[in-house]
């Protein structure tokens, strides 16, 4: 996973909206910052430490 850079919180949050509506795992962790200590905390949820975790949280998720 490359880094991607926005140039504003919007972007940003458009870019991660987009990926949510189409389920599309490539374009949601593109949004993630490229580091193996990120944490995830989804609504209800435990915090996920790591890329690995919380792309599978990710497929998880749109896989419902």
């Amino acid at each position: 996973m490359g880094e991607t850079r926005y140039r504003t919180p919007q972007e940003a949050e458009a870019a991660f909206y987009q990926a949510f509506e189409r389920k599309d795992i490539d374009a949601m962790m593109a949004v993630w910052a490229d580091r193996t200590d990120i944490v995830c905390v989804h609504p209800g949820g435990r915090m996920l430490i790591g890329t690995d975790a919380v792309r599978a949280s990710w497929e998880e998720i749109f896989r419902h």
